[in-house]
């Protein structure tokens, strides 16, 4: 006979929900000995998607940000072009190719944006996970993990709706919460410098500094060390990001 007492429920998204911004260290502590919650990282995934969907769909129909793009990749065609990566008459078949294209365009980029979100949403708890139970020795399960990535999720989503309001107000793709700022009118996806300080975004970095608060939770290790591995992880996929010249 099993004498173990069935874990209590998890609090109620819209009772932890205010508290992921203000107070994360007692989100996780009350999230770390309850029953799993799917909520906790559903609901936070579905909004994120929908902000990559309205997004994608925003950057083909503002005609500031459409000309924008479409600029932004006549140049990395011709920088391929410079480089003998790509000859001119194979470039202007992808131009006229993608102009043809037209609506079908935005379908392309959201299905895109979605795959690539659902996979980074759950590899990121994934790599989490490991990281946490490899070097802070935590044993508790992915789906724990999955719940505090999807509560820190939340930020964000914040940071995706003012990043959104902030392309469409000042007009401009680099128009970011981040160092793309600096370089406003002038950015270049394809310079490392660029790509560097768009990388630094407020919502970004505060999003992983509450990711350190969460690890060292479940794994009753200092906020330091939970800090630590997030940020390093974080460095990483910056890191990457850039070499592999993966838009942020």
């Amino acid at each position: 006979m099993d004498d173990r007492s069935p874990l209590p429920s998890a609090p109620s998204l819209g009772k932890v929900l205010p508290d992921i911004f203000a107070s994360p260290s007692e989100v996780f502590q009350s999230l770390k000995n309850t029953a799993p919650s799917t909520a906790l990282w559903l609901l936070p995934f579905i909004v994120t998607l929908l902000i990559v969907i309205v997004s994608v769909i925003t950057l083909f129909t503002n005609e500031t940000l459409k000309t924008e793009m479409k600029d932004i990749q006549s140049k990395s065609i011709q920088k391929m072009v410079d480089e003998k990566k790509l000859t001119q008459e194979d470039a202007d078949k992808a131009e006229a190719r993608t102009e043809s294209m037209g609506g079908m365009m935005i379908a392309v980029g959201i299905i895109a944006g979605v795959i690539f979100m659902a996979a980074f949403y759950f590899g990121g708890a994934l790599f989490l996970w490991l990281a946490n139970k490899t070097i802070l020795k935590s044993a508790v399960g992915y789906g724990k993990h999955l719940e505090m990535y999807g509560m820190a999720s939340w930020i964000g989503v914040l940071g995706g709706i003012v990043t959104l309001l902030m392309m469409v107000g000042l007009g401009s793709m680099a128009a970011t919460p981040s160092g793309a700022l600096a370089f406003l009118g002038s950015f270049d996806p394809t310079n490392k410098l660029h790509m560097l300080f768009a990388s630094l975004n407020i919502f970004s970095i505060w999003q992983t500094a509450v990711i350190g608060i969460g690890l060292s939770k479940l794994s009753d290790k200092k906020t330091g060390a939970g800090m630590g591995v997030a940020f390093a992880l974080w460095i990483v996929w910056v890191a990457l990001s850039i070499l592999l010249g993966i838009a942020r």
